[in-house]
């Protein structure tokens, strides 16, 4: 036994104790799963026994690293696969002839410290009124911000009634619990002030709630396309330059969140699962957020022993309303869409890129090894999305699907070594693009963009 299959083979043990463990720990919690299914927490181990397989055919045949390479491959795109047949299955949650849920059963709450673009704010403000939720509240973080969003209203005070609260502090979470005791609906709905709903929001996202079961509802993102017009104050190849870089970091921005869609509407209709709920625009029922124990561990949530932490507050929602026997549906449809806006300058996507990669590796083991509820709750969920998220170095694991065919004996004896590179290259891309489809199916133009950033102005716009 040589050292890939003896470590191949520690894991394996390890992972058999954890799902053991995994075994007794939902066994013990009150309203356990069935018998049969708390025993398919043992199908865990499965990606342990195909690495062990891995080893030991790898030891078996000549063409060691052809083994490797299949093995990588399907380690790798098994869940695109799997993702793009349970995409395919999605069906979305439709009202009943009397629906349990209206728009007047809800109430939004807008956390934010000021209109960063006063386009965009109205847009969101006017999108929320003309679906006519029973109060609309804005929870500012000055007394001042509370002055200039009343004054932005104005006429357009639709909904029977307004409220500005000033939490005096610029922190989402306390921003949002400044708000609660104000809801006295079902229906509590949290919007950034940069989401802009669909004029039938409400009315599309809200069927969810038919089942008693779900209790936090999630719901389609999409990227607002922006127009880039030259700069006629440079000469024409700094202006065609800074117009391909705008509208790049635009495309980019776009097509990370059509791949968030992609994902959530496929574990969703896989297991009912989602890595995380996106705190854009999310829809829970009030008593959830009313429950005592629920504002005291919102604000004071430490990780590590540091805190209380600020951001994550999607994914602490998330893990609690799971970890309460509630279920999440995702809404994906396109009347249950928020459109918000990425890529702008100044260039606040690098940020918000650091901040989700510290999210991950906050939250995920925390999912994974503290709370577990997600293993026996959302196994297939567990092994497509939240533990490749920890590992999903593309540069890494890209470069090695290139470089391993290159070491087998089958590209050394070869005539046709580039065409074998250039499939490789073109596979690993088409797993990628099948994932954004929808943006450049509806963008076209923007196709070239990704593949050929260099012609982008001259085909774009």
């Amino acid at each position: 036994m040589d050292a890939s299959t003896t470590v191949a083979t520690v894991l394996l043990c390890a992972t058999f104790l954890w799902t053991v463990f995994l075994i007794y720990d939902v066994c013990s919690r009150p309203n356990p799963p069935s018998a049969i299914r708390s025993a398919g927490l043992l199908c865990h181990n499965i990606p342990a026994m195909f690495l062990v397989g891995t080893t030991m055919a790898a030891q078996s045949v000549e063409t060691t690293a052809l083994i490797w390479f299949a093995a990588l491959i399907i380690f790798r795109y098994w869940r695109t696969l799997v993702n793009i047949y349970f995409w395919l299955q999605y069906k979305p949650a439709v009202a009943s002839t009397n629906p349990k849920f209206r728009a007047e059963d809800c109430t939004v709450i807008v956390p934010t410290v000021g209109p960063r673009d006063n386009t965009v704010y109205k847009e969101m403000v006017a999108a929320i009124l003309v679906n006519h939720p029973e109060l609309l509240i804005f929870s500012t973080n000055t007394a001042l911000a509370t002055q200039e969003k009343q004054h932005n209203l104005g006429p357009m005070k639709v909904v029977p009634e307004t409220l500005m609260l000033n939490a005096d502090i610029s922190n989402k979470r306390k921003q949002v619990v400044r708000a609660f005791s104000k809801v006295t609906t079902d229906i509590l709905v949290i919007v950034d002030d940069t989401a802009i709903w669909h004029p039938r929001f409400l009315q599309a996202a809200l069927p969810a709630f038919e089942s008693k079961n779900v209790g936090f509802v999630g719901t389609r993102k999409w990227v607002k396309r922006l127009h880039h017009p030259r700069d006629l104050t440079v000469n024409i190849f700094a202006g065609l330059w800074k117009q391909c870089v705008a509208g790049c970091w635009n495309t980019i921005g776009a097509i990370y969140l059509v791949r968030h869609n992609f994902e959530i509407r496929a574990t969703s209709a896989a297991d009912g699962g989602v890595f995380c709920v996106s705190g854009r625009s999310s829809l829970i029922r009030s008593n959830i957020v009313h429950d005592h124990l629920f504002e005291g561990a919102f604000l004071n949530k430490y990780v590590l022993g540091l805190g209380p932490v600020m951001a994550d507050d999607d994914n602490f929602i998330t893990r609690w309303v799971i970890n309460r026997g509630w279920d999440i549906k995702i809404q994906s449809s396109e009347e249950a869409t928020m459109t918000t806006t990425l890529g702008t300058y100044p260039l606040k996507f690098p940020d918000q890129c650091k901040r989700w990669s510290r999210t991950t590796f906050r939250q995920n083991p925390i999912a994974l090894f503290v709370d577990r509820t997600i293993w026996w709750k959302w196994p297939l969920t567990v092994w497509t999305t939240i533990l490749p998220w920890l590992y999903n170095a593309a540069l890494f694991w890209d470069s090695l699907a290139v470089y391993t065919p290159t070491q087998t004996g089958m590209y050394e004896q070869s005539h046709h070594r580039v065409a074998i590179l250039c499939a490789t290259v073109s596979f690993i891309w088409i797993t990628k693009l099948v994932k954004t489809i929808p943006w450049f199916w509806k963008y076209p133009t923007d196709f070239f963009l990704y593949f050929m950033i260099p012609a982008y102005p001259l085909f774009a716009y």
